[in-house]
């Protein structure tokens, strides 16, 4: 994701922090998976204005203009958020199988979901026109934010403060902020650090020692980094004395986190061909993704397997024919699983 991405600060579009059962429940109401994209920059913040504020307009597909100007992206939830689509859909005569996440009712950016449950392209709704008329811009949700970029402004003023905006984490400026107690930069930094190549022992005693910090926002920003970012990252110790200080804390979104990385050091061999079959039936898409010798692998509900950052897929016929997959040090994907970490 790019440096910087979501604005700082309050605003109506900003929600609060997302959960698994805030993913699961939209999930289950569209009957749809969420791009990884999507869900990705919606954990660091659950919507919010962004700083990358121009799509370039492509191929004239829209003529006479150079790009689209996109201030915000609509999180999971509501008023506003994407589970506002039914209404504004029914609200603006526009067709079933979008889902909003930008817009103003005259134009709109959406997940188009008319022909597939997952992966679906980005469209560009115009309702200037007695019928709506919708543009492909995207393939997918990552091209968009790929494509997505700061606008050039001439005043100079403007451009420092989007720059004042993009700022970068260090071990000096969070120690600093730490020793000032400046909360909000705190939480900015936890979620900024947990996806950076930063010492992670020196983070993992940082954060543990914050846990005991009277900031119920900071703890479960740390609780949700741990979660999302840090499990397969921090040694055993470090990871264990997090979890139990999460399961001890007065909050109970903090508590559930606790839950919620247990399952994931627990995840087992069994606990994979059930998830398959479940999303086999439901319509799921990624089923997990796993670390095994410095390598990332992705499976996926057709039983493909994919290997991060290269060019390999594997498909098979039945789960049992991918776990029993051998993979480069020569033990299959079963007999290696007791040793992987979920990511």
């Amino acid at each position: 994701m790019k440096e910087g991405f979501w604005q700082k600060g309050n605003s109506i579009y900003k929600l609060n922090a997302l959960t698994v059962e805030d993913i699961k429940k939209a999930e289950d109401i569209y009957k749809i998976t969420f791009p990884r994209a999507y869900i990705n920059i919606l954990k660091i913040q659950n919507g919010g204005e962004i700083n990358y504020q121009a799509f370039p307009v492509l191929d004239n597909t829209l003529p006479g203009e150079a790009f689209i100007e996109v201030t915000n992206i609509y999180g999971i939830g509501k008023n506003p958020g994407v589970l506002d689509t039914d209404y504004l859909i029914s609200e603006w005569d526009m067709p079933k199988g979008l889902i909003l996440f930008n817009g103003d009712g005259h134009y709109w950016l959406a997940f188009d979901y008319r022909n597939v449950t997952v992966n679906p392209p980005i469209v560009y709704v115009n309702n200037e026109n007695e019928k709506a008329e919708i543009i492909e811009i995207a393939k997918d949700f990552n091209e968009f934010l790929e494509n997505l970029t700061i606008i050039e402004y001439q005043d100079k003023e403007e451009i420092e403060d989007i720059e004042n905006q993009m700022t970068e984490y260090s071990r000096e400026s969070f120690e600093y902020h730490l020793e000032n107690d400046r909360e909000d930069e705190i939480i900015e930094a936890i979620v900024s650090l947990s996806q950076t190549d930063v010492d992670i022992t020196w983070f993992g005693q940082a954060l543990l020692a914050l846990t005991n910090h009277s900031n119920e926002r900071i703890r479960s920003q740390i609780a949700n980094s741990v979660w999302n970012f840090l499990s397969y990252r921090l040694d055993e110790d470090t990871l264990n004395g997090l979890i139990e200080t999460f399961r001890i804390d007065p909050d109970s979104d903090v508590r559930m986190y606790a839950q919620l990385i247990q399952q994931k050091i627990n995840y087992s061999i069994d606990d994979l061909k059930t998830d398959i079959s479940h999303c086999l039936e439901n319509g799921g898409y990624n089923i997990v993704s796993f670390l095994h010798d410095d390598n990332v692998y992705h499976i996926y509900r057709n039983f493909k397997l994919t290997l991060e950052g290269q060019d390999f897929t594997e498909e098979f016929s039945t789960s049992e024919e991918l776990i029993a997959y051998v993979l480069p040090d020569g033990r299959t994907i079963e007999e290696v699983w007791s040793n992987v970490k979920l990511i």
